[in-house]
């Protein structure tokens, strides 16, 4: 997957599908290699994603960040490989923790211990079974991470890190581990 030096985040959820779908061709028409989307109030980001996959033939489509709260290990695994094998690997799944007033009453979910909780979660997915064709090559999984400890799990279980809205220097700082990977 080559996510390119420069992409795009924006969150579509303001806009028709038809809407987003066009606003998605203009990214990818201008040479950016991957759209990022958030997962808050709005649209399931996994839906949206195969809708705009489905109407790009380059750009990568990025779930930046797709909440697991919002769905179970098992289901988000089996989309993130769904998604991969229909657009020829081209999904990025970018998943988060999110935040406790968020997960608790607004999700009527208990948050649990972040970085425990995420950990789970990325074994379940790991291990989540799949019964149809696989994609082309194995799904890359990102995690949002800002702190030392999930900074930590994500070079351990991830396949990197979506450190968002954060300056240039938090990154630079938080990257010092040569096996950090930082989206």
């Amino acid at each position: 997957m080559k996510l390119g030096k420069l992409g795009v985040w924006a969150s579509l959820d303001g806009v028709t599908a038809a809407a987003g779908l066009e606003i998605a061709k203009r990214i990818e028409h201008l040479g950016y290699a991957a759209l990022w989307m958030p997962e808050s109030r709005g649209r399931n980001a996994l839906v949206h994603s195969a809708w705009l996959l489905a109407g790009t033939s380059k750009l990568v489509v990025a779930s930046g960040i797709a909440n697991i709260y919002a769905r179970d290990a098992m289901a988000m695994a089996s989309a993130q490989r769904s998604l991969n094998e229909q657009s020829n690997g081209r999904f990025l799944l970018g998943v988060g923790v999110s935040h406790a007033p968020t997960v608790n009453t607004l999700r009527g979910h208990v948050y649990g211990k972040p970085v425990a909780t995420m950990r789970r979660y990325l074994e379940a997915m790991r291990t989540a079974l799949y019964a149809a064709p696989p994609p082309p090559e194995s799904p890359l999984t990102i995690i949002a991470a800002l702190g030392p400890r999930m900074l930590a799990l994500a070079a351990e279980l991830a396949d990197g890190a979506h450190p968002y809205n954060v300056p240039p220097q938090h990154t630079a700082e938080d990257a010092g581990a040569p096996d950090r990977r930082m989206v």
